[in-house]
């Protein structure tokens, strides 16, 4: 696997790609693989600092094998697919979904302060497959 190859194998693995960013350093906060003065590197970088290093070589299979695995069997992915300002649409949400055997959570967050807060739906991992499918484009929005 090359540095082209890896953000599709990632999307097929349902990595969340707010969580890494290939090729440079996410302001925001992710997994980064870069390739700086001859050496493929991989590490947590927020807000232009960069946390200890997980990976270092000069080969990219190999930096690209390290943060496939580092990515789809250490980091849970987590996906939105809804958030609303009804706390009951958002547990309709939960209960189809649930009731087609996918598993999902929630997390509430303060909009303008507690209140008036917001209701997430995520769900994990390959699950945000069959969301799509079921229900097509995401997040689902009540606003």
């Amino acid at each position: 696997m090359n540095i082209e190859e890896l953000p599709k194998r990632l999307e097929e693995e349902a990595c969340n790609p707010s969580l890494y960013s290939i090729g440079k350093r996410d302001p925001g906060g992710a997994f980064c693989v870069v390739y700086e003065n001859g050496m493929w590197r991989i590490f947590y970088s927020e807000r232009g600092l960069d946390d200890k290093q997980l990976y270092e070589g000069e080969h990219e299979a190999d930096a690209c094998a390290f943060f496939f695995e580092f990515m789809t069997q250490r980091i849970l992915h987590t996906h939105l697919v809804g958030y609303f300002i009804s706390v009951e649409n958002a547990g309709a949400l939960a209960k189809q979904l649930e009731q087609h055997g996918i598993a999902t959570h929630r997390n509430d967050i303060p909009y303008r302060g507690w209140e008036d807060p917001r209701f997430r739906v995520f769900v994990t991992g390959k699950d945000v497959f069959k969301v799509r499918e079921l229900l097509g484009k995401l997040p689902i929005r009540d606003h």
